[in-house]
């Protein structure tokens, strides 16, 4: 008998007992002994009755909501809590865990084949470009003359074959990722136009969130409407005179400065982005083409090296320096592969395309920042910051494992998405990681940073919004100041008191100058 037709047949029995428990009471009286004792069996089978049905409620309730959280993609299913439910049920929540594991490893082979096909038509634009472009066009004989000379080559070449010693041995993961940032620099710096410390390529931004009126705009616009509105424009605090201290500000109008706007002054001393190596376009000469090549099959075959690197045997240091060389060179191999993206929508998309298998799992550019490096959603790029809290990134515990234990707020000096406010890319090693992050943010703050004309002190929007983490708006200006070299810090609050002394006695005169964020192509590499 099924379960419905005994719950039918119970539920009869006890309406029929009901029914003659009424008649008996007309019959025989309501107060009779024992009218009182059937009255008291008959309630205590009613409290079986209904405990066992909400416990039935109960289990389907619970199997309900097991199914509804099993048809859901963002929650993982856990086939140790499924021992209690039937045995259909259990095999067939089995059968979705390994159908979605195979659906994850498919979809990870799709994208890692899908990259590695654009970079194999990439490389075939470049043979072919070499080719014809060639002075005198080869006939059918010189093309299989040149084809096994490249062959050739390829065998032959010192500098293509060229691997470090520890990378010959073992697959030592932070060096593989050292080499494979050089490689990548080395594509970069030979398709770019520019060299170290190149200032022809710079073009000086009107300071503007519209940039708009740039002809107009002057070092007024460092001005608060509320400073114009109580002080007339013959009493505001005077210009810095740049002679005067021209132990911290340049004199000359050619200086290098990376991150040049209009209406800030530039330091005579950047520090260590004096001599780095700015890429802001990219250039297609034959010679650039060829040498490029060469370095891209040099870097596929690292590439493949990182597929017998297990990140989760890395120490905390090992696994920091290990993904911030992944992430940059995975970024720039990106730009190569896709091309550059003009918006931050587009390049968010690109980040999840781009992937590498390390130790047997896919790791995409967006995986490794947020989840990886546990890197929290950049405010200064709110559309980013909005795609993150709509998408939820999701990745296996062996990922997690892979990844580092505690957030390092100094990794946002370290990661480079190539662009115009973007911080330098470097090399960074498992030894020295902690020492080399400090320097990224104190190089990055000396070279970003400057002052405008009347001495207020002028921030890139990422380094304004890194500062508000630890100190309240109104002192951010004093709180930059003292992550600058001696001299630099103060010359700011040298400026920083004189605007006090004329009249800006309210917070305002400790507030900064914030240069939005500027998403032009451009890298900068350091030695």
């Amino acid at each position: 008998m099924s379960g419905d037709s005994l719950l039918a047949s119970k539920q009869g029995s006890s309406l029929s007992r009901f029914f003659q428990t009424k008649s008996v009471n007309h019959s025989q009286g309501l107060d009779s002994p024992k009218n009182t004792k059937f009255h008291q069996l008959y309630k205590f089978e009613l409290e079986h009755d209904v405990k066992r049905l909400k416990d039935q409620l109960q289990k389907e309730t619970a199997l309900r909501a097991l199914l509804l959280k099993a048809s859901d993609q963002s929650h993982k299913i856990e086939l140790s809590h499924t021992s209690s439910l039937p045995r259909g049920v259990q095999e067939l929540l089995s059968s979705i865990v390994t159908m979605e594991a195979t659906v994850t490893m498919l979809e990870e082979e799709i994208m890692s084949l899908h990259f590695l096909l654009i970079q194999e038509r990439n490389e075939r634009k470049l043979a072919e470009y070499s080719l014809t472009h060639s002075l005198s066009p080869p006939n059918t004989t010189d093309l299989v003359k040149f084809s096994k000379k490249k062959d050739t080559l390829r065998r032959k070449d010192p500098h293509r074959s060229k691997v470090p010693r520890s990378l010959q041995s073992c697959d030592n993961a932070n060096e593989l990722s050292k080499e494979m940032i050089r490689c990548m620099r080395n594509i970069f710096v030979s398709l770019g136009e520019t060299s170290a410390g190149s200032k022809s390529s710079q073009e000086i931004v009107p300071f503007s969130p519209t940039r708009k009126n740039a002809s107009s705009s002057s070092s007024s616009t460092w001005w608060s409407p509320s400073e114009h509105s109580r002080i007339s424009k013959w009493v505001q605090s005077p210009r810095i005179d740049i002679k005067k201290n021209s132990d911290v500000l340049a004199t000359e109008s050619n200086v290098f400065d990376p991150y040049r706007v209009q209406g800030k002054l530039s330091w005579a001393d950047i520090g260590s982005y004096r001599s780095a190596t700015e890429v802001a376009s990219m250039s297609v000469e034959e010679k650039r083409l060829g040498y490029a090549s060469d370095e891209l099959w040099r870097f596929r075959h690292l590439v493949e090296r990182l597929a017998r690197v297990n990140p989760t045997e890395l120490s905390h240091n090992e696994k920091l320096a290990f993904w911030i060389n992944i992430y940059n060179a995975l970024i720039m191999h990106a730009y190569l592969a896709y091309g550059v993206p003009k918006t931050d929508l587009k390049l968010f998309s690109l980040m999840q395309k781009a992937a590498y298998t390390v130790g047997g799992h896919s790791y995409n550019a967006a995986t490794i920042e947020f989840m990886t490096l546990k890197m929290n959603p950049p405010l200064h790029r709110p559309q980013i910051a909005l795609l993150l809290s709509i998408l939820k990134l999701k990745v296996s515990e062996e990922q997690k494992q892979a990844g580092i234990s505690t957030h390092e707020p100094l990794v946002s000096f370290a990661l480079s998405c190539g662009m115009h406010s973007s911080p330098a890319v470097r090399i960074y090693s498992a030894e020295n990681v902690g020492e080399e992050l400090e320097d990224a943010q104190k190089d990055y703050i000396q070279a970003s940073v400057g002052v405008s004309p009347r001495g207020k002190l002028i921030v890139s929007k990422m380094l304004h919004c890194f500062a508000k983490n630890f100190v309240d708006d109104s002192k951010v200006a004093l709180w930059i100041s003292r992550h600058l070299p001696p001299r630099h810090a103060a010359f700011v609050e040298q400026c920083i008191h004189r605007r006090q002394r004329w009249g800006f006695l309210d917070s305002s005169s400790s507030k900064c100058g914030v240069i939005p964020f500027d998403s032009r192509f451009r890298y900068l590499f350091l030695p």
